[in-house]
C-alpha cells in the first residue's frame, strides 16, 4: 500500500490544499472569536486573567515607560481577527504580486531581423512541432545542441564496489561567454523583449528590463551578459538581488561578475520597493520583470526544448533512453519545462522517455518550498501563480494560441504521475550553500568520478548542482544496495563552467557597494569550498573576507560583450 508521502509525490490531490487549510483555520479562529464573549464568566475571567497578566508583565519589561492597565477581556475576543487579518492580507498581496510577475513577460512574434539571423533548424521546438516554425521571437544565445557526456565511478553499497555510469546533459557548456540552464531560459524571453522593443522603434525605446534573484544569482548574471550581446542598452537593464543566500565563494564570484558588466546593479539584498512599483504599473512603459530563475511562460517553453533536443540525441544513439532525469529545482522553471517537454515528445510520437517507471527527480535547493510541498503539495498547484502546474497550463495555452496542439492534460498527468520532488532535507540544507550531504557528494566526485572520452569536468556548486548530484548518488546507491541493475539516469548540469568577467572595474564597484552595505562586507567571502574545476581541494574553514582581486581573478574568464 503506498504511503501518504508517495501519494503526495504522484498526485497532490492526496495532500491538504493550502486554501482548505486556510479556510479551516479562518473558520476555527472566527468560531473562537464568537465563542469567547458567550463563555462562562468564571472561565473567561480565569483565562483572560492568566494570559493578561503574562502579557502585562512582558510589556512592563520591554516598554521604557510605565504601562497603563490594558482591558484584556475586551481585546481577547478580537485577537483571532487581529492575527488573521494581516495573514490574509499578506497572502493576498503575495498572490497578486506573483500574478503580476507571471504576466510581465509575454511571448512575441519574431522580427524580420531575428528570422534572418537565426538558424531555425536549431530550434528543437520548431523541429518537433513544424506548425510553430517562425512564429515565436527566439534567439539561440549559445551553442546547441549541448552534448550528453558519460562519466564512470565505483559505488560501494556494502557488498563490494560496483561500476556505474553517469550521463550528464551539458547545459553548463551552452555558451562560451556564460553557460548553464539560464541561457536556454532566456532564448524566448530576450527574443520577445527584443521584438517588443523593435515594435516601439528600437531597443533604446524599450520599457526597461529588470532581472531578479538572490545575491549570488545565476539568473541576474546570465541576463546581464546575454542581454548585452543582444544589443539591450545598459541604461535599460537593472539587476536586483533582494533575496539573501549564504556566504560562499561561488555566490561571491557571481556578485563580482555582475559588477564587471554594463548595467545598473542594485545594492546587496535590496530592491523590493522598486520591484513592487514596477510590477504594479499599468501603463505601456511598465518594465519587463524577469522573475527569480526566469520562471515565466517563455522560460518554460524554452526549457521544454532541452527535452526535445535530448529526445533527438537518444534517437541518434548519442545518449541512452533514460530511466530518469535528475536536476536541481530552485524557481521550478527548468523542472516545469522538462515536464512539458516529456509531454510534447510523447504527443508528437517521439520514442524516448517511455520506459516503465520513468521519473523526473527534482531536488529542491531551498528548504522552505520543500517543506511547504511536503505539507500541502503547493509546488505542483494549478491555481497558485508561478507554481509548476499553473505555469505549465499557461505555457500550453500560449502554444495553442499560435497553432500547437493542446498538451495541457498530458503535461499535468506527467507532473502528477512521473515528477518526484525529493523530500530529503539532508541534501537540501540551507539555501545558497552546501549541505553536509552535498559537500560529501562533491568530495566523492572529485576523488572517484572519471570523465569518459576526455569530457570536461563539472562545476558542482553548493547552490544547485552539488545537491542534484547528491540525489543522483543516492538513487544509484539504492540500486547497488538492492543488488539490482543500476538505473540509467541523466543529470542536468545547470551551473555554467565559465565564470565571466567583463571590461568594467568590478573591484572598484564592489568596494563602493561595501561602503554602503556592512552586510555585504560580512557576506562576501573568497577561498574555501568552491565547485570550480580549477580550484584546489580546500578546507571550508579557509574562506575569508574578499580583500583583493588576486583572490578570485584566476577563476574568471575575460569576456567582451
Amino acid at each position: 500500500k503506498p504511503s501518504r508521502q508517495e501519494k503526495v509525490q504522484r498526485d497532490p490531490k492526496h495532500s491538504f490544499r493550502p486554501w482548505y487549510v486556510g479556510a479551516l483555520s479562518s473558520m476555527a479562529c472566527c468560531g473562537f472569536a464568537l465563542a469567547l464573549p458567550i463563555a462562562p464568566d468564571a472561565q473567561l475571567a480565569r483565562w483572560t486573567s492568566l494570559v493578561g497578566e503574562g502579557l502585562s508583565a512582558a510589556l512592563a519589561l520591554v516598554a521604557p515607560w510605565p504601562v497603563a492597565p490594558v482591558p484584556w477581556r475586551r481585546l481577547f475576543p478580537w485577537s483571532p481577527l487581529i492575527v488573521i487579518g494581516p495573514v490574509v492580507f499578506g497572502f493576498t498581496t503575495l498572490r497578486c504580486l506573483l500574478d503580476k510577475f507571471r504576466k510581465t513577460v509575454q511571448l512575441q512574434p519574431p522580427t524580420k531581423r531575428q528570422l534572418a539571423e537565426e538558424d531555425l533548424s536549431l530550434n528543437p521546438l520548431y523541429c518537433a512541432i513544424p506548425a510553430l516554425r517562425g512564429k515565436l521571437a527566439w534567439r539561440s544565445l549559445g551553442k546547441y545542441p549541448t552534448t550528453v557526456d558519460r562519466f564512470a565511478c565505483r559505488v560501494d553499497a556494502g557488498h563490494g564496489p560496483q561500476e556505474i555510469e553517469l550521463w550528464v546533459k551539458r547545459e553548463d557548456l551552452a555558451s562560451e561567454v556564460y553557460g548553464g540552464n539560464k541561457v536556454r531560459t532566456l532564448q524566448y524571453t530576450l527574443g520577445s523583449y527584443e521584438a517588443f522593443c523593435e515594435a516601439r522603434g528600437g531597443l533604446d525605446k524599450g520599457p526597461g528590463l529588470i532581472a531578479m534573484g538572490s545575491a549570488g544569482s545565476n539568473m541576474v548574471l546570465a541576463t546581464q551578459v546575454h542581454a548585452a550581446r543582444c544589443g539591450v542598452p545598459a541604461s535599460t537593464f537593472t539587476g536586483v538581488t533582494p533575496m539573501p543566500d549564504v556566504a560562499e565563494m561561488d555566490n561571491t564570484l557571481n556578485y563580482l561578475s555582475t559588477l564587471s558588466f554594463p548595467g545598473s546593479r542594485g545594492l546587496f539584498v535590496s530592491g523590493w520597493p522598486m520591484v513592487f512599483r514596477a510590477a504594479m504599473r499599468k501603463d505601456a512603459d511598465r518594465p519587463w520583470i524577469i522573475p527569480p530563475g526566469g520562471m515565466c511562460v517563455p522560460g518554460v517553453i524554452a526549457q521544454s526544448g532541452m527535452l526535445l533536443e535530448l529526445a533527438e540525441q537518444v534517437r541518434q544513439g548519442e545518449a541512452p533512453d533514460p530511466d530518469g532525469i535528475v536536476l536541481p529545482m530552485g524557481s521550478m522553471c527548468t523542472t516545469s519545462g522538462i515536464v512539458l517537454g516529456v509531454a510534447v515528445a510523447r504527443a508528437m510520437g517521439l520514442a524516448p522517455f517511455s520506459k516503465p517507471g520513468f521519473r523526473i527527480y527534482a531536488q529542491p535547493v531551498h528548504p522552505g518550498p520543500q517543506k511547504m510541498h511536503r505539507l500541502f503539495g503547493v509546488l505542483t498547484s494549478v491555481n497558485i501563480p508561478m507554481m509548476i502546474g499553473t505555469t505549465i497550463r499557461d505555457a500550453c495555452s500560449a502554444l495553442v494560441d499560435i497553432g500547437a496542439p493542446d498538451f495541457t492534460e498530458l503535461a499535468l498527468t506527467v507532473m502528477r504521475e512521473e515528477l518526484e520532488i525529493s523530500f530529503d532535507g539532508d541534501i537540501t540544507g540551507e539555501y545558497g550553500a552546501h549541505s553536509q550531504t552535498s559537500r560529501e557528494a562533491k568530495e566523492f566526485y572529485d576523488k572517484a568520478v572519471q570523465a569518459v572520452h576526455g569530457a570536461a569536468g563539472m562545476w558542482l556548486c553548493g547552490h544547485f548542482t552539488a545537491k542534484s548530484f547528491a540525489l543522483l548518488l543516492k538513487l544509484l546507491r539504492e540500486d547497488a544496495a538492492a543488488r539490482r541493475t543500476p538505473r540509467q539516469l541523466i543529470l542536468i548540469s545547470t551551473k555554467s563552467l565559465v565564470q565571466p568577467v567583463g571590461g568594467e572595474d568590478e573591484w572598484g564597484k564592489f568596494q563602493a557597494h561595501c561602503k554602503q552595505s556592512s552586510a555585504l562586507r560580512r557576506w562576501a567571502v573568497l577561498g574555501g569550498m568552491t565547485g570550480h574545476p580549477a580550484a584546489e581541494p580546500e578546507d571550508a574553514k579557509a574562506a575569508m573576507p574578499a580583500k583583493d582581486p588576486s583572490q578570485y581573478r584566476s577563476f574568471m574568464t575575460p569576456i567582451h560583450c
